[in-house]
């Protein structure tokens, strides 16, 4: 997985531009877009600092638009890695398999990375795993890096401080002059 690094041309000096590295993330509902977020925070801070994160963000339900799963498949093009966030009870769905087919008709020769973040539930979780095996065979035809993780989202903890919130008034109170 590489991040590019774009040049100001010669008459403009030759000023390296810092990489971005580019992620498309794709998540079934907010539990497993805040799994994919959490993955993305557990990147090496010297990494994001020096190079930047561009996040792209896909519901995989929207992948049932045709135009919009086009959209996405270009966007998938332009990505370093691709988080693929599902719960995973069922095999991938159509529309997600006709949107990395899309991506591989259209990708770069390049390195990719895809990542598959699953639920850990016992009966699935392992290599057998039917997306796990599917996404499997997609990156040895893109010959792509696979990563791959069984774990719940993290939870959100309730922030402290919402008893001290409800006591302030919602509107200014005017001066008396």
């Amino acid at each position: 997985m590489a991040a590019r690094a774009l040049r100001a041309g010669p008459d403009e000096g030759q000023t390296p531009v810092k990489p971005a590295l580019e992620v498309l993330l794709v998540y079934e509902d907010f539990g497993t877009a805040l799994r994919a977020q959490h993955s993305l925070d557990l990147l090496p801070r010297p990494l994001l600092t020096e190079a930047g994160l561009n996040t792209k963000l896909w519901r995989l339900d929207l992948f049932r638009v045709p135009l919009l799963r086009e959209q996405a498949a270009l966007e998938a093009v332009a990505a370093d890695l691709i988080i693929v966030s599902l719960h995973g009870r069922e095999e991938l769905p159509a529309d997600a398999c006709e949107w990395l087919n899309r991506w591989l008709d259209k990708k770069e020769d390049r390195p990719y990375a895809l990542a598959v973040l699953l639920d850990p539930e016992p009966a699935n979780a392992g290599p057998d795993h039917p997306v796990l095996a599917y996404m499997r065979g997609i990156a040895a035809i893109a010959a792509a890096d696979l990563f791959f993780s069984f774990r719940q989202a993290p939870v959100l903890a309730p922030r402290s401080n919402l008893a001290g919130t409800a006591t302030r008034p919602l509107v200014p109170r005017a001066s008396a002059s």
